[in-house]
Parts: structure tokens; sequence; C-alpha cells
């Protein structure tokens, strides 16, 4: 029979075939992280907005240039009052009107806040430390989140090889139990072994189901967490190793005074004290300096009825009334910053304490890691010896079904405690990099 011209048979055999897997390696787990993650995406976006405040900040610096122009209409001129006497003596006293009913001006004027300037210094210093915090601050955000994604991809990692151990056993168990219903209905056997072989079947089977729901479980929740595809992607095996230097001796590994956390924290404290200079400047008052040109009629001649051109120069100084009259409201502000600042280094001793803390049990979890691991492997080696000389006395008949079940169950679990002990060994290597502050590439 075909469908559509392609044989059935051939259907039937690629509906058999299993969809195809793909490793997802640690790196590229981080890749995908870093890449799609909303929280650094909103990040690098907050930056961007934080750059342009700086870039405002700096447009501050330069003078301005303004054009004015305005026209008057007066119902009256402008007169002037001659006393008598005032060109000769016995002259009689005089009234005469002087220009226009008009008054009309255009000019450009250049001016530049002198005090404020001195301020907009400090402002610009607030932003551009701002910047360089937010930058601290995604940087130590990546941090964590590899952090997280380590330890996740760890987990993973490990409940899959417990699938792939539980499927091992449950093979061995099937043939075996093949074997023990042959020779049951051979009457060489009884029909108990062949009822606990099976029931010894059935229980590892319900394992496998258990460790399989864990791996899919975690697999789910690491593709939702790195926004990556998901295509039966399959764990490749990372070992998290000590870098040479932490392998001679653990205590060359200590805190980086330098990491992203800490100097987001001292940005920020430079940052404020950069806040309490622009609060210190409210209190002052402002100088003004211009320049300008005016094109107008009347001009400066008494009296004229012409457009003039004239250049002009001023100095004026601006004291609000807020700074006036309020004067402790910028020193009582200084004085929050001031305390901000001091809760500020009380914060980043709690976070140095918390971390040297961290340090020191991570570096006994590595220990342990370690020594579990050596022990768990030389379990394993003796449990693989156990099983080949079951395998060989089983052959010969001087040891039962039962007993070599039992060494085959046995060597599973080594395996299990093995693939175990690399778990937190690399987890214990993880959080103590994580701890001591450095920057985690997978």
């Amino acid at each position: 029979m075909k469908l559509s011209g392609i044989p059935a048979t051939c259907l039937l055999i690629a509906a058999l075939v299993p969809a195809p897997s793909f490793g997802l390696s640690l790196r590229q787990a981080q890749e995908s992280l870093l890449n799609n993650n909303l929280d650094i995406v909103m990040a690098y976006q907050d930056y961007c907005k934080k750059s342009y405040e700086e870039a405002e900040a700096k447009a501050t610096w330069y003078p301005s240039l303004d054009v004015v122009g305005n026209y008057n209409y007066f119902t009256e001129k402008n007169s002037i009052d001659i006393p008598s006497g005032f060109f000769a003596a016995g002259s009689p006293a005089r009234e005469g009107s002087l220009g226009t009913n008009y008054r009309a001006e255009a000019g450009l004027d250049l001016s530049y806040p002198l005090t404020t300037a001195l301020v907009n210094i400090y402002n610009v210093r607030y932003r551009r430390l701002g910047l360089r915090t937010k930058d601290a601050q995604t940087a130590g955000l990546k941090n964590q989140l590899s952090f997280r994604l380590g330890a996740l991809y760890f987990a993973w990692a490990l409940s899959y090889s417990q699938v792939e151990v539980h499927q091992t056993l449950v093979q061995q168990l099937t043939d075996l139990a093949a074997q023990a219903r042959n020779l049951a209905t051979g009457g060489l056997a009884s029909s108990t072994k062949v009822l606990d072989a099976l029931a010894r079947l059935a229980n590892e089977q319900a394992d496998l189901v258990t460790a399989q729901n864990q791996s899919d479980s975690l697999r789910f929740e690491l593709v939702n967490f790195t926004q990556c595809r998901d295509s039966a992607l399959l764990p490749e095996n990372y070992s998290f190793g000590l870098d040479s230097a932490a392998a001679a001796s653990l205590d060359t590994v200590n805190l980086n005074t330098a990491r992203p956390e800490l100097a987001a924290t001292d940005l920020f404290i430079s940052q404020q004290a950069a806040l309490s200079d622009i609060m210190g400047g409210q209190k002052y008052p402002n100088l003004v300096a211009s320049v300008g040109y005016r094109y107008a009629n009347p001009g400066l001649k008494m009296g004229g009825s012409d457009f003039m051109g004239y250049g002009q120069a001023a100095l004026q100084l601006k004291w609000s009334t807020t700074s006036l009259f309020g004067w402790s409201g910028p020193s009582n502000q200084q004085k929050q910053t001031s305390y901000q600042i001091e809760i500020a280094k009380y914060q980043k001793q709690q976070m140095i304490d918390s971390w040297n803390n961290a340090i020191k049990n991570a570096k006994l979890q590595v220990t342990r890691a370690m020594r579990q691991h050596d022990a768990a492997q030389a379990a394993l080696t003796a449990a693989e010896a156990v099983v080949a000389d079951a395998k060989n006395g089983l052959a010969a008949g001087t040891i039962t079904q039962t007993d070599y079940l039992n060494a085959i169950t046995a060597r599973a679990r080594a395996d299990l405690s093995v693939r175990q002990a690399a778990f937190m060994k690399n987890m214990a290597i993880l959080q103590l990099y994580f701890a001591a502050g450095r920057e985690l590439k997978f």
C-alpha cells in the first residue's frame, strides 16, 4: 500500500524514529540567558536613559542664546519740563514732547549663569556616577543570573544522568526477568524467582518515571529561564573544576573587593556626595552675565525717532526667596544625604561580612564534596567488580539470580552516588566563586 506515492512501510518506520535531540551546553544556555533575559534588557534600557540624562546635564554648561523682540505703543510721547531761568536768567519755562508714540526693538542676548555653572559641574558628576552605578549593577545582575543558571543546569544534568542510570537498570532487569520466565517455563526455575525479578523491575520502572518527570520539569524551567528553544534538549557533561591556584590551596580564593555589588555601592556613595554639593549650591544667589545687541527705535538718542543699533552688557544677581528665607531646606536635605551615605557604608560592610562567611562555608563544602566524590568513585569501582564476579558466578551456577540482582542494583545505586557527588562538587565550586565575586563565565 502506498500513500501519496510514499510506501506505508517507510511512514511506519519514520513514526517509530524518535525526534532528534540537541545538546545544550552551559555556555550556550548562558549566552541565551544574557541575550534574552528581560531584567537585563530593562537594565540596558535604563542605562541608555541615564546616558541621555548625562547629556542633558552637560548641555547646561553652554551659554544661552536668546532672540528678543518687542513693540510697544503709548498714548503719550515722552515729555520734558524745562524750568524758567534754565538757559538764561529770565528765560521762560518750557514743556515739550520727545520721540515717538511707540518703541520697537529686536536683538540677540548671550547669557551665562556663573554661579549655576558651578552647581552644574556637580550635576553632571551626579549623572555620570549614576550611569556608572547602573553599569556596575547590571554586571552584578548578570553574575547573579549566571549563578542561578549554573545551579539549575547542574540540577538538570544530574536528573538526566539519573534517568540514564535507571534506564540501564530497567533494561538489565527486563532481560533477567525474561530469562527467569524462560527458565520457569522449562521447569528449571521456580515462579518465585520470576515474581522477584518482576517486582524489582516494577519498582525500578516507577523510579525511572519519577526521575523522568523531575528531569522534564527542570528542563522546562531551564528553557523558560534562558528563553532558548525547546527541541528535546539534552544536557552536556560539564565539570566545573577549580583553577590551578585554587586547586593547590583554597586559601587563594578570597573576596574580590572590586566585585560589581561593592563597586555599585561605592559609586552610590560618591553620587550622594555629589547630590549634597548640588543641594549646597541652592543656598547661594545666582550671578548671570550677559551681552547683547539691540536694533531699536527710538534708540539711545534722547528724542530720536530713527532706528539705531547698539550693544549692551550686564551682570544680574538673582537670589530667590527659597534661598533667602528657606536656607534650612537645602541644609536639611544635605543632612539627610549624609545619613544615607552612612547607611550605604553599613550596608556595604554587611555585604562584605556575609560574603566572607559564604566563602568560608563554600570552602568547607568544596572539601567535603571532593572527598565524597572520591569515596563514591571508589564504591562504584568496587560495585562494578562485584557485578563482574557475580555474572561469572551466575553462569557457573555458584550464586543465585537473586544475588546477581542485588549486585546490579548495588552498582546502579553506586553510580547514582557518584553522579550526586559530582553535582555537589560543581555546586560547591559555583557557590565559592560566586561568593568570592568572580565573574561566572561557563
